[in-house]
C-alpha cells in the first residue's frame, strides 16, 4: 500500500496523463509490494501530485530546461526485496519519463522512503502488511 508524491514542473503532465500515470504506478506498486489487486487494497494506494511554478525548479543551479520529475514513495518497511524495489524504480521510471526525444537520460529521480510497521498508520489503526496480503481478492474498497 505504497503512497506517492510526484514532484513535477507545473505543466509537465495533463489531466489524462495523471490520470493514466496514477493507475500504472498504482499497479505497479502492488505488484512489486506482492499485495492483491483488490478494491480494499487499491483504495489504500495515494498518489499525489506536487507541481511546482516553472521558476522553482532548478538543474545544476540554473533553471531547469527540461521537466525533471522526482518520485517519492513511502512503504512499509520489508514490504519490498531489493528485486521489488528494482522492479518499482524502472517501472516508475519509464512510466513518469518526460524527456525530450533528443536526450537520453531520463530525469526521473525514485525514492523510497521505508517506514517501519508500527509508525505506519491509517484510519486510526496501524498498518497490518501481512493482513493486507492475505486479504480477499473481492475485499471491499475502504
Amino acid at each position: 500500500m505504497p503512497t506517492l508524491i510526484i514532484h513535477s514542473p507545473a505543466g509537465t503532465f495533463s489531466a489524462d496523463d495523471r490520470k493514466q500515470i496514477a493507475s500504472s504506478l498504482t499497479q505497479l506498486g502492488l505488484d512489486c509490494e506482492s499485495l492483491p489487486y483488490s478494491p480494499l487494497v487499491i483504495s489504500t494506494v495515494w498518489i499525489y501530485f506536487a507541481d511546482y511554478p516553472a521558476d522553482s525548479v532548478f538543474m545544476g543551479g540554473a533553471p531547469a530546461w527540461m521537466p525533471v520529475v522526482t518520485l517519492q514513495i513511502y512503504v512499509i518497511a520489508g514490504g519490498l526485496d531489493d528485486a521489488g524495489k528494482c522492479k518499482l524504480i524502472e517501472g516508475a521510471t519509464s512510466i513518469l519519463d518526460r524527456r525530450p526525444a533528443s536526450t537520453s537520460v531520463a530525469p526521473v529521480y525514485v525514492v523510497i522512503h521505508e517506514i517501519p510497521e508500527e509508525n505506519w498508520g491509517i484510519f486510526g489503526h496501524q498498518a497490518d502488511l501481512t493482513a493486507l496480503r492475505a486479504s480477499a481478492v473481492d475485499a471491499p474498497a475502504i
